[in-house]
């Protein structure tokens, strides 16, 4: 015990320096020191709070206005299972801790506008948006859509620029900070995310480990590599080389056998922007320039690509025409010590009988300044606003305000409860999804994906290709015009 003590106070201590140096930006960061005002007093949101205080209770700085009964349409997901929406929908209190959060904040809501807020599930997003705008028909007040859908709704002229919208004030701890930086193009900003809805983060990659096989093969420790900070991207490949087995002995590796490692395609880009390599970087005026190809982002892909190209060692559901279930169920049985997965799928293991942990995405080597992490633009769900929206003043004072009381309900049911409560296994799992939700950044050449310059990586993992020099070469041109026709498109939107 004595030893798992010092142990967590060292982890601690590193996470803290991790966090700081991140600029402490996540939505769920508190140490920012802004002013938020609680039922009039002022108070400052950070470690001068102290237990017998009390939680912090976030207050949005709007009017509460009389909106005289009016329904405020919200467009969300119709998606099944893990991408149903859960940000919204809930008619009553049935016990469920996230369910609960947004009926209590849609009811507060609810009654400091005097407004019904009604969910509408749509799945063609950008038509259903396109439609709505061409017709004049206020049909949604927001939209929680995609960064895909968003970038081309954006571009198209469909979406206001938020950081224009009276009230939204995106400072406020509620929104995600590096959300606010990373996501501006041209000093624009079209989708935000934070504290208002969930399922952005349940699309955050991560890595997953089987304890049990750590101790049965005699592997390091990966929350001591993660507490010395050697948790890199070398330590985790090697470890991916040191389990696979054929279980059977059939000279076939399938789902049959045991790797090092379990996923799909996507672990490529997501370990490349975890190793500190910008598909797109923006420059003084806030554009975006590519800055994917260099001899350290080949390093890197050639390093991943040894283990991913190996039948023997990497099972991809993807791969295979399969699914994330039967990935995630190999790992429950022991046959995978690593699964690269997403936030969404750990309530899917919560009857694994093996212990399991979470860790971040490893680093490039030990020197590198921070971890990197990022949602999956093609599932993750950010606000935008519609310009057939009649009302954006009262629009944004409503928005303002969930994003606070969000704030105050959802984010602890999500984190503290559902995620931590119910399906993490040990501390120092809750000190990794500290350091992962601070770190999540929002590389606009994954998000906007111009020319498929952010995804190009994902076919290569499913196929065995191995040359990046000449897959980017082929399409480096077209994501360069797809950026400038972007840009030309903006600054015509003036």
């Amino acid at each position: 015990m004595k030893k798992k003590i010092v142990f967590l106070v060292i982890l601690a201590m590193m996470f803290s320096v991790i966090i700081s140096a991140c600029g402490n930006n996540n939505s769920s960061g508190d140490n920012n020191n802004t002013p938020v005002s609680v039922d009039g007093a002022d108070v400052l949101t950070d470690d001068s709070q102290t237990e017998e205080a009390g939680p912090i209770v976030y207050k949005a700085d709007v009017e509460a206005f009389d909106w005289e009964g009016k329904e405020f349409k919200i467009m969300v997901n119709d998606g099944d299972g893990e991408w149903r929406d859960v940000d919204f929908i809930a008619e009553e209190q049935i016990g469920e801790p996230i369910n609960d959060a947004v009926y209590t904040r849609n009811s507060q809501i609810e009654e400091m506008f005097n407004i019904k807020i009604v969910p509408i599930q749509i799945g063609d997003r950008v038509q259903s948006v396109r439609r709505a705008v061409n017709a004049g028909d206020n049909s949604y007040d927001i939209i929680f859509s995609t960064p895909f859908n968003n970038a081309t709704l954006s571009q198209d002229g469909m979406l206001y620029d938020l950081l224009h919208i009276p009230n939204l004030d995106f400072n406020e701890p509620w929104w995600d900070q590096n959300a606010s930086k990373d996501l501006t193009i041209a000093h624009r900003l079209y989708m935000m995310t934070g504290d208002i809805g969930t399922m952005y983060r349940k699309s955050v990659g991560i890595i997953l480990f089987n304890k049990q096989m750590v101790k049965d093969y005699a592997l390091k420790d990966p929350y001591q590599l993660v507490a010395n900070k050697t948790w890199t991207m070398d330590e985790f490949l090697s470890m991916c080389k040191d389990v696979s087995e054929d279980i059977n002995g059939d000279g076939v590796w399938d789902d049959n056998d045991r790797f090092g490692l379990l996923g799909y395609c996507d672990i490529m880009p997501i370990s490349l922007m975890g190793c500190g390599v910008k598909i797109a970087t923006k420059n003084v005026d806030d554009i975006p320039e590519l800055t994917f190809y260099n001899e350290k982002t080949v390093d890197i892909f050639n390093k991943i690509a040894e283990v991913v190209h190996n039948r023997e060692l990497f099972w991809s559901w993807s791969r295979v025409g399969s699914n994330n279930e039967r990935s995630r169920v190999m790992f429950a049985n022991g046959q995978g010590l690593f699964n690269w997965n997403e936030f969404h799928s750990i309530p899917n293991l919560r009857t694994m009988d093996a212990d399991f942990g979470i860790l971040p995405m490893p680093l490039y080597e030990a020197n590198q300044e921070r971890y990197y992490h990022s949602v999956n633009p093609h599932v993750a769900l950010m606000l935008a606003i519609p310009i057939s929206n009649p009302d954006t003043e009262r629009t944004g004072a409503v928005v303002q305000a969930m994003g606070a009381i969000s704030k105050n309900v959802l984010t602890p049911a999500y984190y503290d409860i559902s995620l931590v409560g119910k399906h993490a296994r040990d501390d120092e799992s809750v000190m990794t999804m500290d350091v992962i939700f601070n770190s999540v950044t929002y590389d606009p050449g994954y998000m906007y994906n111009w020319g498929n310059v952010g995804t190009f990586t994902l076919p290569m993992v499913d196929n065995f290709r191995d040359d990046v020099t000449s897959e980017y070469e082929r399409l480096e041109v077209r994501a360069q015009t797809a950026l400038d026709r972007m840009i030309e498109r903006y600054l015509e939107l003036d």
